[in-house]
């Protein structure tokens, strides 16, 4: 019991570590897509002398697309810290089934699957919109994400039937 209670611990210490870093990540890239419109010219400069032979405007708009995507993927992953770190708590109390974690984990599969296509998404724009060059993110398929996020839809349907379960049996007692 005490080795669950450290892995209890850790797991919350980690969350909520995640969940702090995301957010920073979250301001940091709102933060960059709001200066490619206020401060181009900033921009535009930079990526000059990167290269002069760069189509500012198309690299700006990839740029902007890659935040934007970014920021997407920051809502999703904050979605799915929050309701993981639920779950661990709930995991603390020793009650982790319950019917609101089926729907923690229904969130937790969404926020996975949200993830997954963005991820083929940002593979789309490194490999099409060429004025990005080699610093746009090589998203790709993987297939243990695909595997996981699968996975988790069914450890909702499984805590979920577990919850009705355990209602039942408390009821004949």
């Amino acid at each position: 019991m005490k080795q669950q209670d450290i892995l209890v611990r850790g797991a919350t210490v980690a969350v909520r570590a995640a969940l702090i870093a995301n957010r920073l990540f979250l301001a940091a890239v709102a933060t960059g897509f709001v200066a490619t419109w206020v401060a181009p010219g900033f921009l535009n400069r930079i990526l000059l002398q990167a290269d002069p032979s760069t189509d500012v405007a198309a690299a700006l708009t990839g740029l902007r697309l890659l935040m934007l995507v970014g920021v997407v993927m920051a809502v999703a992953t904050d979605r799915l810290l929050a309701a993981l770190s639920a779950v661990v708590a709930s995991a603390a109390q020793r009650d982790p089934f319950v019917p609101a974690n089926a729907g923690r984990l229904m969130t937790i599969g969404w926020s996975l699957l949200t993830l997954q296509l963005l991820d083929l998404l940002c593979a789309g724009l490194a490999r099409y919109w060429t004025s990005l060059g080699t610093g746009a993110p090589r998203g790709d398929i993987s297939l243990g994400g695909w595997v996981a996020t699968l996975m988790v839809f069914i450890l909702a349907r499984a805590f979920a039937a577990g919850a009705v379960m355990r209602d039942d049996l408390e009821g004949t007692v």
